[in-house]
């Protein structure tokens, strides 16, 4: 649904007689760089995603192989695998997390306070992730290394809690983005039917009306959200309760705006 919003709105948002405000050169580049950024993180996680999967079968192969052999030879296998194991899976995750930032960075319709807050998080997070990560490589002895995966995996909840809070962050943002988009294309439209002295026909009149009241209802819903994790969302993980129910709490604002985009269609083609 936010691609097929996203596809109708860039749709609109070309048409040659819509003369929206031109954005500035810096702001461009600033997109475009962050859209390589973006590729060659997400580049580099899917790699690393691939090497995590296959030492992950390493150790289960090594699990498996010390639970009927029992020596120490399969424990120190099994130690090595898992040692192992826990620093690809660092690696997968610290990347991951950048993505996020990176993504979360570039999306402008993230709340300011949400956006900062949000990235300073990811930021401490993957820095402690780096440190983990450090600090495994340098372990040597079973108990240790046992040590230091169990504590992370006691610990690793809280790492998936604020992936999942970042991406309804992105997904509202991207929302929010579409809104503000639509807002000023409708000025536009609007400014550019009243140039023609056709902005009080009945059927544009009664468009226009009709795409004011979606946007608003849309803005309704939008500012209630932002209200209600702002207010809410500051612990126990209120804003990742909300992950699996996206896109319930999302569809009534994607029913909002995909009437106004076609309103705004219908008023193009008056």
């Amino acid at each position: 649904m936010l691609e097929l919003l996203l596809s109708l709105f860039l749709l609109f948002w070309r048409i040659p007689v819509v003369h929206a405000q031109e954005l500035k050169t810096d702001l461009i580049w600033q997109k475009d760089r962050f859209d390589q950024e973006i590729a060659t993180v997400k580049a580099t996680y899917q790699a690393q995603l691939e090497t995590y999967l296959y030492h992950e079968k390493l150790y289960r192969i090594a699990y498996d192989q010390n639970q009927q052999l029992q020596t120490l030879v399969s424990i120190e296998d099994l130690t090595q695998k898992g040692k192992n194991l826990g620093i690809y899976r660092d690696d997968v995750l610290i990347s991951y997390l950048d993505l996020l930032r990176l993504k979360l960075v570039s999306t402008e319709g993230v709340e300011l306070s949400l956006k900062e807050r949000y990235l300073n998080r990811l930021e401490s997070t993957i820095t402690y992730l780096k440190n983990h990560q450090e600090n495994l490589k340098n372990l040597s002895s079973r108990d240790e290394v046992a040590n230091s995966l169990a504590v992370f995996a006691a610990e690793q909840g809280g790492v998936g809690n604020l992936a999942n809070e970042v991406q309804v962050l992105l997904s509202i943002g991207n929302i929010q983005a579409i809104y503000d988009k639509s807002v000023v294309l409708k000025k536009d439209i609007d400014a550019y039917l009243l140039a023609r002295d056709t902005a009080d026909l009945p059927a544009i009149e009664r468009a226009s009306l009709e795409t004011g009241r979606s946007l608003d209802a849309a803005k309704l819903k939008l500012d209630a959200f932002w209200n209600d994790i702002i207010n809410r969302g500051q612990g126990n993980w209120y804003i990742a309760k909300i992950y699996d129910e996206l896109p319930k709490t999302l569809n009534p604002i994607y029913v909002n705006l995909s009437q106004s985009l076609s309103y705004l269609n219908e008023l193009l083609s008056l």
